[in-house]
């Protein structure tokens, strides 16, 4: 993985948003033609129609990393805490992030604990956690890999972790991955790289909770781990 040696100006972030929609919205554009030239119940139209949720989705994605990088630099963030079930966020953000997983055909293991992990948080704003450290696992592992997810329920802090199996991270960017557009190394992605501010994103919102994230990874090839830790709820 690389960084970039600078902060991108405004041009230079505008620039690299629209090359990102660029390639999205072309292959919805492909699939689009796809359908109106088959048979409604054809294979190749099925396959055109789940292209369009898939790009649709990366869209959204880059869209909500800018709005919530947006918002939480204005310095006026609020959150909605609730007292909630850290279960069912895995379950949402998993069944949420279904068309990236599914086409990059991932197994998945979830790991979770019989009972309830009650956090007091804006379920939101964590199940966006957990999406955006989804969304890194699978742009950074080949297809067919395995990510694992796992809730580590403690006496007074709740672990969440979010495995794979990918290209990993190089010991030099380890320190600053959670920076605004540290970037990895664009040449070995599955997919679109992104605009680089998901992590920073995470790192924010974990904050904002009263937790911490750290990164994991033994080095090139061997993977990664991202391990959020927040207050468990008594």
């Amino acid at each position: 993985m690389e960084t970039i040696s600078h902060e991108p100006t405004r041009l230079e972030l505008l620039a690299t948003v629209a090359h990102e929609l660029r390639n999205p919205l072309a292959a919805i554009q492909a699939a689009v033609r796809i359908i109106d030239s088959h048979e409604p119940a054809s294979a190749r139209r099925k396959e055109a129609r789940a292209s369009i949720d898939l790009q649709v989705l990366r869209i959204a994605r880059i869209s909500d990393d800018l709005l919530d990088a947006g918002y939480l630099a204005s310095g006026k963030p609020e959150l909605r805490k609730e007292l909630i079930d850290l279960r069912d966020l895995v379950n949402s953000a998993i069944e949420t992030c279904g068309p990236q997983l599914e086409a990059g055909h991932f197994a998945m293991a979830v790991l979770l604990p019989p009972q309830p992990v009650m956090i007091e948080a804006d379920p939101l704003r964590i199940t966006q956690v957990l999406i955006n450290l989804l969304d890194n696992a699978a742009k950074f592992s080949e297809p067919y890999g395995m990510i694992v997810v796992a809730i580590e329920d403690m006496p007074s802090i709740v672990g969440l972790r979010v495995v794979d199996h990918g290209i990993g991270i190089p010991a030099h960017l380890l320190p600053c991955i959670f920076d605004p557009f540290v970037q990895g190394d664009t040449a070995r992605t599955r997919s679109s790289r992104g605009i680089g501010i998901g992590l920073n994103v995470v790192k924010h919102i974990v904050e904002m909770h009263r937790g911490t994230v750290h990164a994991f990874s033994a080095g090139p090839d061997l993977g990664s781990t991202f391990t959020v830790r927040l207050p468990r709820h008594p």
